[in-house]
């Protein structure tokens, strides 16, 4: 069967190697220049029954609409590339269409969108209003205040003032103690201690939250029971033996061992 499928940008016929698993395609609106970006398997389930991939015109209704009002005529049909399996197919064709801003690329001169697809990978979907326009947004649209943007500037420097500071974090826990080279040391802010001598918190933390007071931790192994005391390495020596002793702050200007 002839199919209507050439290869991207050649314009060449598309000839179609079966030992893949699918192609991702771009299908684009030559009177609108508006595009879709999707894959297409060549066969499906273990029986591996073939796909109607030869006429197949795209799975969006608002393209399919299109290609029956004005004709399949105006519409080119080009394979960007074949995969091998199911999960290259599929990372690839949310690759393209990420790469390409799919949900939120506009035509020129023009809010319209740029492309027919509604969802990327079938889990992100087209905002319901565009960003606006030089503005930083969070992943669901939500944009980002000047006081937030200052603080993830100055988290990623690690002289962030709520890590420093401690007492004005909601979760802050107070003093802590623990072993660093057998030698007992005392912080005011264990998370501020971490970042600020290049270890990760979490580690540290996760001793903190085992059992005897973090000191040590029981692991079963058939009918017998061994004790063994986590630890974390960093650029100071070895930490063990983590917990906290207050969560009250006298004085937060008093020296401290670090």
């Amino acid at each position: 069967m002839v199919n209507h499928w050439i290869c991207y940008h050649t314009g060449k016929p598309f000839v179609p190697n079966l030992e893949k698993f699918g192609f991702v395609y771009i299908i684009t609106n030559t009177k609108s220049g508006k595009a879709y970006v999707g894959c297409k398997q060549y066969f499906r389930g273990k029986s591996k029954k073939k796909m109607k991939w030869e006429t197949y015109i795209g799975s969006s209704k608002y393209l399919k609409a299109d290609i029956e009002k004005i004709g399949k005529k105006y519409f080119t049909f080009e394979v960007i590339a074949e995969y091998k399996n199911k999960r290259s197919l599929r990372y690839y064709e949310a690759y393209y269409q990420m790469k390409w801003n799919v949900l939120t690329a506009t035509m020129k001169d023009s809010d319209d969108p740029a492309f027919y697809n509604s969802y990327v990978g079938g889990k992100w979907y087209r905002p319901i209003e565009n960003a606006p326009r030089g503005e930083e947004h969070w992943a669901f649209g939500k944009p980002r205040s000047e006081k937030t943007r200052k603080l993830i500037s100055e988290t990623k420097l690690g002289v962030s003032n709520i890590a420093i500071k401690g007492e004005k974090n909601n979760k802050y826990q107070g003093k802590a103690e623990f072993y660093l080279n057998d030698k007992r040391m005392e912080v005011y802010c264990l998370g501020a201690w971490c970042n600020k001598n290049g270890y990760i918190r979490s580690s540290v933390m996760k001793i903190a939250q085992t059992t005897r007071d973090g000191f040590y931790i029981n692991k079963r192994k058939g009918k017998n029971v061994k004790r063994r005391a986590l630890s974390c390495k960093g650029p100071l020596g070895t930490i063990t033996k983590v917990r906290w002793l207050g969560k009250e702050v006298k004085d937060v200007n008093k020296k401290v061992n670090v």
